[in-house]
């Protein structure tokens, strides 16, 4: 099993055949199978997860993954190894025409987009970002593997990772570690507003997950940040207060039409142990967020059985018909399913998946 940081180091979709309204009269979430075919290359990024996405100054938008297959497609099979080649790749897409892509690697072994240093043992997967002027910055989790067995023998270590981008090449240039802020992972989601950058993150308390937000100058990601507090902001992390807590695998954040919407996923580490995707929305980057609704249930079953899923992302960039666009990840069907065979696997079974919500659901 392939296994994510978002998911793992923290420790909901009705089902239609079509666009059909529903009993507000809102058109209803529904699976957008055209988009969900970008993501089903033979060549590049064959399978991947992770699937947070940075709109570019130029037209593009630059999708960061986790662990991820690259150019080991057999058409003769229409299969891929069982294990993935690199710790994280890019790609990007152009957003008026998808099809027009392009895969970002490293020249390391393996060839990862992010790398520091040589030791195999250690990892980054890739979070969230944004663009300012020349460079994209993008929030990384740096990853040890314990050498323990199976999926799970992997710890977090230090704080957050900053990696420095030059634009338009999106060349890596160089890491930077960012001070602990009280023990916070922050970097899942970013809403840039003119200068100033709205970042989340999150912070186990046994249960679930408390969420918290910060914010910085967008020119100065290194300068001062300030820390949500019950009664405003503050310089101070340990002053930071949880807006939301919610025992869930993953969360993400965007602004859509003049309100913020969140989005959780009902919690799953295995195969039929959640298929939801749940939606918030509320007026300001803090919260509260109100009016929770399931927006989605995973159409994605094999067998009659659920996948491992997780990752829910927001791409406001590739908005069409006031619909928005939003992945998430599949990650196999555990024991319910046998997925790898003789080495080999439908890579389908480990690649993003795309929605569509209507803005109108969105409120």
């Amino acid at each position: 099993m392939k296994l994510s940081i978002f998911s793992i180091l923290s420790l909901p979709i009705i089902i239609f055949a079509s666009c059909t309204p529903d009993n507000n009269g809102n058109t209803a979430t529904y699976k957008d199978q055209a988009f969900t075919e970008h993501f089903r290359q033979t060549s590049g990024v064959v399978a991947m997860d992770g699937g947070a996405s940075i709109p570019l100054n130029d037209g593009r938008s630059l999708f960061l993954y986790g662990d991820s297959y690259i150019n080991n497609y057999d058409p003769g099979t229409e299969t891929v190894p069982c294990l993935f080649q690199v710790r994280n790749a890019g790609q990007t897409y152009n957003i008026n025409d998808p099809s027009q892509q392009s895969t970002l690697t490293g020249t390391g072994s393996p060839a990862s987009y992010f790398q520091l240093g040589t030791d195999n043992d250690y990892w980054f997967w890739p979070q969230h970002g944004y663009q300012q002027g020349d460079t994209v910055y993008v929030f990384l989790s740096r990853i040890h593997h314990t050498g323990g067995p199976g999926g799970f023998a992997f710890e977090g270590v230090d704080s957050n990772y900053i990696a420095k981008i030059l634009y338009p090449a999106l060349t890596v240039v160089g890491y930077s570690l960012l001070p602990s802020r009280n023990g916070i992972n922050f970097g899942m989601s970013v809403i840039k507003e003119g200068n100033q950058c709205y970042v989340y993150g999150k912070k186990n308390n046994g249960f679930g997950n408390d969420v918290f937000v910060a914010r910085f100058q967008a020119d100065n990601i290194y300068g001062a940040w300030e820390f949500r507090t019950a009664n405003g902001w503050s310089a101070n992390a340990t002053s930071a207060v949880s807006f939301h807590d919610e025992f869930t695998s993953s969360f993400s954040f965007c602004k859509v039409n003049n309100k913020y919407a969140m989005f959780t996923t009902e919690f799953s580490v295995g195969c039929d142990q959640g298929k939801i995707i749940y939606s918030q929305v509320a007026d300001v980057p803090y919260g509260p967020f109100t009016n929770r609704k399931e927006i989605w249930i995973l159409d994605d079953t094999l067998q009659g059985h659920y996948p491992f899923f997780y990752l829910v992302e927001p791409h406001p960039e590739f908005t069409s018909n006031s619909e928005l666009l939003v992945t998430y990840c599949i990650n196999g069907y555990g024991t319910c399913v046998e997925t790898c065979n003789n080495n080999r696997m439908d890579p389908d079974v480990y690649r993003l998946k795309a929605i569509r919500i209507p803005y109108n659901a969105l409120q």
